[in-house]
């Protein structure tokens, strides 16, 4: 009740009647300025604001100066918030059933992601949810696969050594789910408060993207770090439908070109942004471990029972055999 009271406030006094302000555009980035999504978001906004001049006015907020991962989805509901992007599974607390698309590896890369969401039996419904409670679904936008990593000097590398480990996750019950499979100790703290429980030894390990890791200069405190790749994690970029729908058509045309160029450009740049993330890490002295076939294995087996466990129940048997028909096209 006091988060949403909050929410409320900040809505009434930073934002007055910003659903109906419809020249003005509020975007949210949640994670770093220099990461994929802060130049997605900044790439929007530009071209934005050369498709419309001065008929509109956009701000990006970077990191968590406004909302943290767990205010995100609701200010946007309550029209605190125009455009955001939060992570699939920050949307999973509102949406349980988007849970699906981020289980362990199931989607193993962007075309299966793809192939996924454009489903009506997948996408086409989870949508739709969203739809009815107050947003609307404008794009996926790539991140990369998650690794795990960690401070001292043992790399993680088989499930097992994931046993009693205390894991900073992000917020949603897939990454919860993954890493309690494994008897990791798992919390969902706030991103920006992780480098100092790094540090402080509040928690041992982190499991981000490449470009978060580097964005995020986690790698400087947890230098082990192995491509565990267990989660392709994506981005469903989202608006106020309220505001949405208000805007002139003439309007909502040019910020859905702005958004298909911006999508275009995300996917063409995210891998490799990770892979340029890889070679800056490795030059500050990360040391990252690639799994043998024999290790990928061991995690993907350790993994599967939550497609059964998770997944079943959320979609049903038939959109959970079709979906994991999806996965097994493009691995």
């Amino acid at each position: 009740m006091r988060v949403l009271i909050r929410l409320i406030v900040l809505t009434l006094l930073l934002f007055p009647l910003q659903v109906l302000a419809q020249g003005r555009v509020l975007a949210v980035n949640d994670t770093e300025e220099t990461s994929v999504k802060g130049q997605s978001f900044a790439l929007l906004k530009k071209l934005i604001i050369e498709k419309l001049g001065d008929k509109i006015q956009v701000t990006v907020s970077n990191g968590e100066a406004l909302y943290n991962q767990t205010s995100l989805v609701q200010a946007q509901q309550l029209g605190a918030i125009q455009i955001a992007a939060p992570g699939v599974g920050v949307f999973t607390g509102t949406f349980p059933k988007l849970t699906v698309i981020g289980l362990p590896y199931l989607l193993p890369n962007p075309d299966a992601i793809r192939a996924a969401v454009a489903d009506p039996d997948i996408g086409g419904v989870l949508f739709a949810d969203m739809r009815a409670k107050g947003l609307e679904p404008l794009d996926i936008w790539l991140n990369g696969p998650r690794d795990v990593g960690r401070t001292g000097d043992k790399p993680i590398l088989m499930p097992e050594d994931m046993k009693g480990v205390k894991i900073r996750v992000a917020p949603g019950g897939v990454y919860v789910d993954t890493f309690r499979q494994v008897g990791a100790n798992v919390t969902t703290m706030a991103w920006g408060s992780v480098p100092t429980a790094l540090r402080q030894g509040v928690i041992d390990a982190v499991e981000p993207t490449p470009n978060n890791w580097v964005g995020s200069h986690l790698y400087e405190i947890a230098k082990q770090i192995t491509k565990t790749e267990h989660i392709w994690d994506f981005y469903i970029v989202t608006a106020n439908r309220a505001w949405w729908n208000s805007l002139p058509a003439a309007t909502r045309q040019a910020i859905r070109e702005a958004m298909d160029q911006t999508t275009k450009w995300n996917w063409e740049n995210t891998n490799a942004e990770n892979e340029r993330s890889f070679d800056v890490m490795r030059k500050a002295g990360a040391t990252i471990y690639e799994l043998t076939p024999e290790q990928a294995h061991a995690w993907a087996a350790a993994m599967r029972p939550l497609w059964d466990q998770v997944g079943t129940p959320l979609i049903g048997q038939a959109a959970m055999t079709k979906l994991i028909a999806i996965g097994d096209k493009y691995r």
